[in-house]
């Protein structure tokens, strides 16, 4: 007689979803245990109190592009969803139970996406995760496989090193380049460009009514015009690797002893070209003198297809 909570196997056509829901970016990835059969990217879907519906109808669209160059039907077997903004149980639950009622698949798991991000980087080894998106987060599974985080807690109450805190970073920079304080900055031309926009005035009626989300889109031009060598910016990129660093550095405090502790990033900030993750690597290396980076880049979307195949 099978335990309650025993599920039948799979059947050979069994096909499962993984998702990665950010704060500007959301990727769905539906595959078997072998093979990724479809893959999909779309806005933002980051879990807010109170708004499961509003973060599943996005990743309910993302599957079913997924789904349909995949050429299956939803519902999934089992799906996994690592979330920005659902650390908590129950922004998980709700979030589930969202996902479960629009027919995503007949089993949902909705976890963090700094724990989804930690597992595919190192399965249920030790070792120390830094995510750079919309926010910031670290996550780390000690030697006894205790899970720790630092960081996380949201644009209001900080998120440093960010791209909300990157965008901010560029806002400030404009407005001081507007009044002549501080340093010359070309920021301001840039962000006006980016934005469509003519004048000053334009920008502060921008920033008026701008989400987290579209002032983190601002970041990368911070990071270009630091590529391109200016002070500013540079400065900007520089102060967020650190407080990245220190992130992970806080963390190294739960590996006893004097050996190396695996680091490994992820996130739209932080990625291989990014000037962010040269200068990441450099303050690293003096924060925390024993971090061995890990060199791949971590796909949580594959990663939680992959804990969907697993999940019993």
């Amino acid at each position: 007689m099978t335990s309650r909570s025993a599920r039948p196997p799979d059947r050979p056509t069994a096909v499962f979803l993984g998702a990665d829901a950010g704060g500007s970016h959301s990727t769905v990835v539906i595959g078997s245990r072998r093979k990724i059969l479809g893959r999909a990217d779309g806005p933002g879907a980051a879990m807010r109190p109170g708004g499961a519906a509003k973060s599943a109808a996005v990743l309910v669209e993302t599957a079913r592009r997924a789904a349909a160059q995949a050429g299956r039907d939803l519902p999934v077997e089992r799906a996994v969803v690592g979330a920005a903004g659902a650390g908590r149980a129950q922004e998980q639950a709700e979030l589930e139970a969202a996902l479960r009622e629009a027919g995503v698949a007949r089993r949902v798991r909705v976890l963090a996406d700094g724990e989804v991000a930690l597992a595919t980087a190192f399965g249920t080894g030790p070792g120390i995760l830094v995510n750079a998106g919309t926010g910031s987060i670290a996550y780390a599974r000690d030697p006894a496989g205790e899970l720790h985080r630092a960081g996380g807690y949201g644009w209001q109450l900080g998120d440093e090193g960010g791209g909300y805190w990157l965008g901010r970073r560029a806002l400030d920079a404009a407005a001081r380049a507007q009044d002549g304080r501080g340093e010359g900055s070309t920021l301001l031309a840039r962000l006006l460009g980016a934005l469509g926009l003519q004048h000053f005035d334009d920008l502060v009626r921008w920033t008026a009514t701008a989400t987290p989300a579209q002032v983190a889109a601002l970041a990368p031009h911070v990071l270009n015009a630091a590529r391109e060598g200016e002070g500013v910016a540079r400065q900007a990129m520089d102060d967020a690797a650190r407080e990245l660093a220190e992130l992970a550095a806080v963390l190294a405090r739960q590996f006893p002893g004097t050996g190396p502790v695996s680091v490994a990033i992820a996130g739209g900030l932080l990625l291989p070209q990014s000037p962010l993750t040269a200068a990441f690597r450099d303050r690293l290396g003096v924060a925390l003198k024993r971090a061995r980076l890990v060199p791949d880049r971590i796909d949580s979307a594959v990663g939680a297809l992959r804990l969907a195949a697993e999940l019993e």
